[in-house]
């Protein structure tokens, strides 16, 4: 009897959190900006320098760990942070879409052969995490965007630019098939992501990509 009472505790609290991830997920939405950009990176060359992110206070240490991550897969020793490396001679905060004569800056006051720029922003952070009552009639809404670029440094050219905006509304639309509401408060929870989670998410996107 006291296994089964621990058994149903585990499943309902399994229960619960799947609901939360599911819910979590359902409301979040990733909207790739730039889909004509249909080529991927090579990996197989050179040495890589990746820019101090420009990125709202907050979240820049686990954006910057979520990059560096990823990209050393692909890289290895060849990925160099620009706070680790001492001697070059750029600014730190460089614009995106840079012209040839940034670019040849680049080359000649860093010696590398590609460069990776990033930017973030917060749009909106309206909403909390946790929603109370919300419907059809709710207004709100978090947003954030993440912006990637590469450049090839020798050629003076991008050869990569992604933009991914990521938000998180608290407008819930009704379905058809909707019975009658309940006045449960478990049944009137909404979870929404923080604008620094559509970050991350957004982040993530462009990666995958």
């Amino acid at each position: 009897m006291r296994l089964t009472c621990k058994f149903m505790k585990s499943l309902k609290f399994l229960i619960y959190f799947l609901f939360f991830i599911l819910v979590s997920c359902r409301t979040s939405t990733y909207i790739v900006k730039n889909p004509a950009q249909r080529t991927g990176v090579d990996f197989t060359q050179g040495k890589w320098l990746l820019n101090e992110l420009d990125c709202p206070k907050g979240n820049t240490e686990k954006l910057t760990l979520e990059i560096l991550t990823s990209f050393k897969k692909n890289l290895h020793e060849r990925l160099f942070y620009i706070n680790d490396v001492n001697g070059l001679l750029i600014a730190r905060k460089i614009a995106l879409n840079p012209n040839r004569a940034t670019l040849k800056e680049l080359k000649d006051g860093t010696g590398f052969d590609f460069f990776i720029n990033i930017s973030t922003k917060k749009n909106k952070n309206d909403i909390s995490v946790i929603g109370l009552y919300e419907d059809e009639n709710s207004t709100g809404f978090n947003q954030s965007e993440v912006t990637l670029e590469v450049y090839d440094l020798n050629l003076q050219q991008i050869i990569y630019s992604q933009r991914v905006i990521g938000t998180d509304s608290s407008k819930k639309e009704k379905s058809m098939w909707e019975s009658k509401k309940s006045d449960k408060l478990i049944d009137n929870i909404s979870f929404h992501k923080s604008s620094n989670r559509l970050q991350i998410g957004s982040l993530k996107k462009i990666l995958k990509d």
